[in-house]
This record gives C-alpha cells, structure tokens and sequence, in this order.
C-alpha cells in the first residue's frame, strides 16, 4: 500500500483510536497442502481481496518484537502514511486467525472463540511463531489445546503434521511426544514440513529414528538366516531347508536385502507396517516332516523366530521430546 494513499475502507477494528493500519493482502492463501488430498479444508472467505486492520501500535510493540521491529524500525513492511497513520502489511496469511491473534493483542476477549479447530490452531500456531507471539497468546492457546486434546491422530495423516507445529510452537511436550512417536511408526517417508514452522532438526529425529529401527528389521533378518544356514534354528537339517528357503523369499519380495541402503529401506514403508508384514511371514507347514509315526509336529516357524527381535524393535520407540539437543 503506497504511503500517499488516502485510508482505505478498514475491514475490522480492534482499537477505535488505533494509530495503525495493518493490511493483509493476498489473504487465505492455500495453507498446509496435502499431496492428493481433494477433502482438505480450503478457506471460505474471498482470496485475493486484501483485509484491513485498524490496530495500535503500542499494543503490537508489546506483544511482539517483530511487530515492535517494524513500527519502529526501518523494515520495508512498515510505513506511514500521509494521515498519520503506521501501515504494516502482510500477506498470505489465514483472514480469521488473524483476527483472533489480533483480538488477543487488543484484549478484546467478547470477539476471542472458546474452541477452535485443529486447522484453525494451526494457522493461529504459523502467526504465532512468525510474529513470537508465544506469550501473549499462551493461555488461550492452551485452553484451545486442551479442547482438541482427546482427538489426537491415531493413523498418518495431514492432521498429524498440523499436531506436530502446534504442538511445537506451543510447547505441550506431551502432544509433541504422543505425536512423534505416531510420526516415527507410520510415516512411510521422510516426513514434510507442508512449510509450517516445523525445525529441519525435528523432521531428521523423526527420519532417523524410523531408519534405525528398520534397518534393526534389517539386521535381524540377515542374522537369522545365517542362524539356518549354520544350523542353529529349526529342528533338522529339513526344517531349517525349508524356513531357510522361505525367509530368503520373504526377504527378496520385502526388500530386506543386503544391497539395499537405508534410504531405500525407508522409502514407500512405515516401520509398523513393515513389523505387521514380518509377523504375517509364511512359513512351511509344521506338520510337514514326520520321521517316525509318533514324531510331535515341529515347534519351529518364521513367526515363533522373528517374535523376539520384532517386540524388542516395536517397545523401543521412543518418541522425541521438546528440548532434545
């Protein structure tokens, strides 16, 4: 907005003797995009149409140093103009979660929502740490939270995501852990930041510890053929043949082989998945191999082997906490 403009119609006033103009242009820009999800919630007010906000300047210096930077700075992003008046612009930004953020600043607590949705924390979350607007908006940020508490992801998903930068930007180390550990057992990939304020360093934690825990699958495999071809699993040279023979099938068809990295491990599968499908490994009739006519029926299976190494791996998962180094 050029600062030889005369005042533009103001969309919502927070201080009716407020000294500045905050302009938000471009405003419910596509926000968090999921790859192929058509049923992901878009933004119901007009995009494009720029929203203005009459506000004080000594409110938003106080409540943030970015703010405080731009009224009394020299940023590009703030300005006067002939009127009088401050002018900071934005862009992008969710309209509504700036009115709430916006609200709280002013204390205007009759126009603050008791609830709000997960998306909509989310968006209030990015203004939050875009603006370090963690204390001022704390208390509510934390009702909300509490609100939202008992609807935690089960399953990978968007939502999960959206959890983890709320939960981040928020500090409630127990969603932070109950999520990442979520993260860590079922994303199929390196997880995305779907560009919210979510620190590279989380994203590797999670990434790391799902690549260490497959590679163990990995490890654990590889030693139990060798444990059949030496001889030291199943109950003769014929049981270990045949489970032998079926492990290594298994191992080819899953990937678990020995050329294969890490990274190629990880890809397209998640740790609990790739636990589920070892569990669920064929293996020979244990009935197959009968001797003499009151031989016992072999007590030896794929599933009676890998159980051990499968509980250890799957009660080791740990989730990360807040103030990791």
């Amino acid at each position: 907005m050029s600062s030889f403009n005369s005042l533009p119609p103001i969309s919502h006033t927070l201080a009716a003797s407020g000294d500045t103009i905050l302009t938000l242009n471009n405003p419910n820009a596509k926000f968090a995009p999921w790859e192929g999800d058509s049923k992901q919630p878009s933004s119901t007010s007009t995009q494009g149409s720029p929203v203005t906000f009459r506000v004080s300047s000594q409110h938003l210096i106080q409540a943030s140093s970015m703010f405080k930077a731009a009224l009394t700075g020299c940023w590009k992003e703030g300005s006067k103009t002939v009127d009088g008046f401050h002018e900071i612009s934005a862009e992008d930004w969710d309209a509504e979660a700036m009115r709430i953020v916006l609200c709280l600043i002013h204390s205007r607590t009759m126009s603050i929502p008791r609830t709000v949705t997960l998306e909509m924390l989310a968006k209030i979350a990015v203004l939050v740490d875009y603006y370090e607007l963690r204390e001022a908006l704390h208390f509510c940020a934390s009702l909300w939270i509490d609100h939202l508490r008992s609807s935690l992801p089960t399953t990978f998903g968007r939502d999960l995501t959206l959890w983890i930068c709320v939960s981040w930007v928020f500090k409630d180390a127990a969603i932070f852990e109950a999520v990442t550990k979520l993260a860590i057992e079922h994303s199929p990939g390196k997880l995305s930041t779907l560009n919210l304020p979510i620190p590279e360093r989380v994203i590797n934690r999670i990434q790391g510890r799902r690549e260490i825990a497959l590679w163990g699958i990995s490890i654990a495999l590889t030693e139990l053929r060798l444990q059949l071809i030496n001889g030291k699993a199943g109950c003769s040279f014929e049981c270990s043949s045949l489970l032998l023979g079926a492990l290594t099938k298994y191992m080819h068809d899953a990937g678990f082989t020995e050329d294969y990295t890490i990274k190629k491990l990880s890809e397209g599968r998640s740790l609990m998945d790739a636990i589920k499908r070892v569990r669920e490994m064929k293996s020979p009739d244990r009935n197959w191999h009968r001797p003499v006519r009151y031989y016992d029926p072999c007590l030896f299976s794929l599933n009676v082997l890998t159980q051990p190494f499968l509980d250890k791996i799957a009660g080791s998962i740990t989730p990360l906490g807040l103030y990791d180094p």
